[in-house]
């Protein structure tokens, strides 16, 4: 289904979140969770193997439009959503000017228009019964390697690939730090990866009404590769290769 929607010429679409035609509702019990087909089938797969395990996969997000990915983003510059550094702590957003704060914000939060919940093939994932009692779902990193969802993303690590998924962001970068919380479905986000073009990402960034949006232009064009061409362990060498 996601390759023949692709091929009427929908891809911009699918990539920058304008459209949410190619996907399906995870399930009846999370209708607001919408996913690709195949990752939505795959993910409920995966919650079967986790359930034999005695743990209670959810998703806690899936795909994100570019105008909730925006909101998000310009939250955080106006002050009104907390900005974390990579210890997971809030910053003093004060004094700060203007490419450093974008450039803080983009440590945990996606480019609007360049996220890869905009393609209906990431989530974000916990297990509702280890959240502590009177206390609510964090998504930190610190959460999962050592907290509450540890034992979550312990099995994910070891079972997520029979499903065929894998954590983007698995590890920190110079770009961005990890989360832990974050997997991704290849088959699907590979392809949309893939299609991901330095010089229409530039002028949709360009042509949009975000805050700071010259400054974002200038990281995407610098950064582009780093930033959005991140593919899976066992992605095709025709991938890699247009990922150059």
């Amino acid at each position: 289904m996601l390759a023949g929607f692709l091929q009427n010429g929908n891809l911009a679409e699918v990539i920058h979140g304008l459209t949410e035609d190619h996907l399906v509702p995870l399930s009846s019990e999370e209708p607001g969770i919408r996913l690709t087909p195949g990752a939505a089938q795959a993910f409920r797969e995966l919650q079967d193997l986790a359930r034999r395990d005695g743990l209670n996969l959810r998703a806690a997000s899936g795909f994100r439009s570019f105008e909730r990915q925006s909101r998000i983003f310009a939250g955080k510059m106006d002050g009104s959503r907390p900005v974390l550094d990579r210890n997971e702590q809030p910053l003093d957003i004060r004094g700060m000017d203007p490419e450093e704060l974008i450039r803080a914000i983009l440590v945990f939060s996606a480019v609007p228009g360049l996220s890869r919940h905009h393609f209906g093939t990431d989530i974000d994932v916990y297990d509702p019964d280890l959240v502590p009692e009177g206390g609510s779902l964090e998504l930190t990193n610190l959460e999962y390697r050592e907290g509450p969802q540890a034992p979550l993303s312990r099995w994910l690590e070891e079972h997520m690939r029979e499903c065929a998924f894998f954590r983007p962001y698995l590890e920190d970068t110079p770009w961005s730090a990890g989360e832990l919380w974050h997997i991704s479905y290849a088959p699907d986000a590979d392809v949309l990866a893939a299609a991901l073009a330095p010089e229409e990402s530039l002028a949709f960034i360009r042509d949009s009404a975000l805050p700071g949006k010259e400054i974002l232009a200038g990281i995407v064009a610098a950064e582009f590769a780093e930033r959005f061409r991140i593919f899976s362990p066992g992605a095709s060498r025709s991938f890699q290769v247009k990922s150059r």
